[in-house]
């Protein structure tokens, strides 16, 4: 797994990979987690994924499932066109961008936001926003995301990107952030993982967003369940377990069916889940309507208020 655990996104995906291999295969399984959040730069990560590769290399499993752009470069990347079949799940970038297309012996599912449909229910409770700012760190997997939300914005009619922002430092982000309403109605939290303090040491993404609550007054959007629960206030939100289940129904075609892994599509999550963040409306002055909340997963107060109890 390219991220940590204990974490929804994580834990979510293999969760539903396992529901899509099914009960009656039974497998054994050996989990590695890479852990980018805490291990973030180029060379770590590259350090992380050969850690990964001994393992592998240690146990010769029978398939290997990878989540996230991470895994895939540093980890699928070097057993590309082998005898092992990989399947993976979360790429924001495709095997063309990855430089992976017509391998073997990998196949997966992508990760596709659900940005229209994410600011369609922002404009539910917020109807006056019509200028989004985006503002993301430096991860290399965000640009695809980006030119595909540039692309999708025309379907929402008087709406606009206002603002584009990738960032290295988290001083420059808190800076956008807080100049943001003078160019912007709303705001989109891409990466937030890689943001580095004035010691070079990156920002907990849960200190950073909530940052964000107590200083931002914008209504705000992303695309994935944690977000919501540390404070973003509404997201139609990429599904981990639909994530996990489609690429555990690619290992059982692998495994059990006997299909080769080239044989079978590398296809994106159509099914998302609307999600509003009911303390975070509160703290805005936003009132949401019953049909929203009858139709929505309703977070009822941020995860550090939570935590604390």
């Amino acid at each position: 797994m390219s991220f940590d655990s204990p974490w929804r996104w994580t834990d979510g995906q293999f969760a539903g990979f396992k529901e899509g291999l099914g009960e009656d295969v039974k497998a054994e399984y050996k989990v590695f987690q890479m852990d980018i959040k805490r291990h973030a730069t180029p060379e770590a990560k590259a350090e992380r994924g050969a850690m990964a590769r001994k393992a592998i290399d240690e146990w010769k499993p029978d398939l290997v499932y990878i989540s996230d752009d991470a895994g895939i470069e540093n980890v699928a990347a070097h057993y590309a066109n082998t005898g092992l079949p990989i399947v993976f799940s979360g790429a924001n970038r495709t095997l063309t961008e990855h430089k992976l297309e017509g391998t073997k012996n990998i196949t997966g599912v992508l990760e596709e936001e659900h940005f229209v449909e994410s600011v369609r229910l922002l404009r539910t409770m917020a109807p006056n926003v019509r200028r989004i700012a985006v503002i993301c760190d430096e991860a290399a997997h965000w640009p695809p995301v980006i030119q595909r939300i540039r692309d999708r914005v025309s379907r929402l009619e008087g709406v606009e990107i206002a603002a584009v922002d990738v960032l290295g430092s988290y001083a420059e982000f808190q800076n956008k952030v807080r100049k943001y309403p003078e160019v912007a109605d709303a705001v989109l939290y891409l990466g937030i993982f890689n943001f580095k303090d004035d010691k070079g040491q990156t920002v907990p993404y849960e200190s950073l967003q909530r940052w964000v609550v107590e200083n931002s007054k914008l209504p705000d959007i992303s695309f994935w369940i944690d977000r919501i629960h540390f404070g973003v206030l509404a997201s139609v939100t990429v599904s981990e377990q639909e994530q996990g289940i489609a690429a555990g129904r690619l290992a059982r075609a692998i495994l059990v069916d006997g299909k080769a892994p080239s044989t079978l599509p590398v296809v994106p999550t159509v099914k998302g889940k609307p999600v509003i963040n009911l303390a975070r409306a509160r703290q805005l002055g936003i009132t949401v309507k019953s049909t929203e909340l009858l139709t929505a997963e309703v977070v009822t107060e941020f995860q550090w208020a939570k935590a604390a109890k």
